[in-house]
């Protein structure tokens, strides 16, 4: 759940579930005549618009921090722990029958949450150095991958997406919806600066795949407006590319208790919010 400061008396909250359709949205219209468009595109889509939906499990009844205000998606893997593992894992086993290479990134997505995005974002800590639990989450999705690339490399039609190479590749893509999501997910109005988390306006400087014999680049998203961003360079299929997603309007006060904060959440004005990413 991304908590974002409206003002002295609002909060907005933007469920991880949300976010992530969000990203899947970006994968979904990834490609043009500068991008390569997403191989194998199905399973890249369905990969990242899931990559967080095992967050359900706790946002049908989130919990509040220590401070009794609402609990932010940065800091809670500590958070939450165990409970976080739990849900983690949940989503590639359900992933798993319906697409194994879905699955196979959907796991290696949860593996960088606490690893430092697996090298690529170094401001992010290192679970699995610090508490057993996290490297024996670690330890198990590195088995899970084991077998979902045997039953990947089997398939004949998966023999150009299955390299080490073009798997690693592809794993940046999804980092790269995963920042871009949050970036547009973790503000409102567009433009405002009220929160210092999250990714920055050049999404932590992950190298953006382009496409064979090219470059990797950095994308630049530069708010405009309210209500507009500019993409330098440009990585979608549409333009301008429209994004519609939904928060929750609560006060911004600590609450005394679980219920209490239950009480404001399930009866929260919702907010309908409507940005657009376009080229230069």
């Amino acid at each position: 759940m991304m908590v974002n400061y409206l003002d002295d008396d609002r909060l907005l909250l933007v469920l991880q579930i949300d976010h992530t359709r969000i990203a899947g949205l970006f994968a979904a219209h990834w490609g043009n005549d500068e991008f390569e468009r997403l191989k194998p595109y199905t399973s890249m889509v369905l990969a990242t618009q899931e990559h967080d939906t095992g967050w359900w499990e706790w946002e049908i009844r989130p919990t509040l921090n220590k401070e009794g205000y609402p609990l932010d998606y940065i800091g809670s893997v500590g958070a939450l722990g165990q409970e976080w593992l739990d849900f983690y894992e949940g989503i590639v086993g359900r992933i798993a029958p319906k697409d194994a290479y879905a699955a196979y990134f959907v796991s290696m997505h949860g593996d960088g949450l606490v690893t430092k995005g697996m090298g690529l974002l170094d401001y992010m800590p290192d679970w699995s150095s610090v508490d057993p639990r996290f490297k024996a989450f670690v330890d198990q999705q590195h088995e899970i991958r084991s077998e979902l690339l045997k039953e990947m490399r089997s398939r004949e039609e998966l023999a150009e997406v299955t390299s080490d190479e073009y798997l690693w590749k592809n794993y940046r893509h999804m980092e790269v919806f995963d920042q871009l999501g949050q970036f547009v997910c973790n503000r409102y109005p567009f433009n405002s600066t009220a929160r210092e988390k999250g990714p920055s306006k050049t999404l932590s400087d992950l190298p953006v795949p382009v496409g064979p014999g090219k470059q990797d680049v950095n994308i630049m998203v530069d708010v405009r407006d309210e209500t507009t961003a500019v993409m330098t360079p440009y990585p979608f299929d549409i333009d301008p590319l429209p994004v519609s997603f939904q928060g929750r309007i609560l006060p911004n006060r600590p609450y005394e208790s679980q219920e209490e904060f239950l009480d404001d959440f399930y009866r929260a004005e919702r907010l309908n919010v409507n940005y657009v990413l376009r080229s230069s």
